[in-house]
């Protein structure tokens, strides 16, 4: 036998094999997920959702004022305004959906000052209370809040003001 009629065995042993995954990866259940897009949100109606569940009672935003709460927490952290890097869709929604996926480094740090320590996110889950719809436009309002800075050179260096 030669080399030729070997690999010509070999190939039509496993041709059927290989068919059979070309196959099923061509088939709706074994499509892998590239993105997961949701419609567009009202910007209007996601700062109704904002003051609704009281957010503003633990988060600021720069440069907008809202109703008082009932409560007073032991800090406020301030989302949006002009940053290097925006929070993009994906990231805000995980937020609001996961709050306890990633704890946000400037919470950490207030609670390093105040010598507390952060197990878990104390932002509420809203999963069971909040409408994909007012979770929709919820997102929309806070990525519409962050103002992408471009970093200035100078003579090839980065200056950070």
């Amino acid at each position: 036998m030669t080399g030729s009629d070997i690999f010509k065995s070999i190939a039509s042993a496993f041709l059927p094999v290989f068919m059979l995954f070309a196959v099923s990866a061509c088939s709706e259940e074994g499509r892998p997920v590239k993105g997961f897009v949701l419609p567009q949100g009202d910007v209007a109606q996601g700062e109704q959702v904002f003051v609704d569940f009281n957010c503003h009672g633990c988060h600021a935003i720069p440069d907008m004022e809202f109703p008082d709460t009932e409560f007073t927490p032991p800090f406020v952290l301030e989302i949006g305004g002009e940053v290097y890097r925006v929070k993009n869709y994906g990231e805000l929604l995980t937020a609001v959906v996961n709050p306890d996926h990633i704890i946000s480094p400037k919470y950490i740090a207030m609670l390093e000052k105040a010598d507390r320590e952060a197990v878990i996110s104390p932002m509420p889950y809203y999963g069971e209370e909040m409408t994909v719809a007012e979770l929709i436009d919820l997102v929309e309002f806070l990525h519409g809040q962050y103002s992408k800075l471009q970093p200035k050179y100078y003579r090839g260096y980065y200056l950070t003001k």
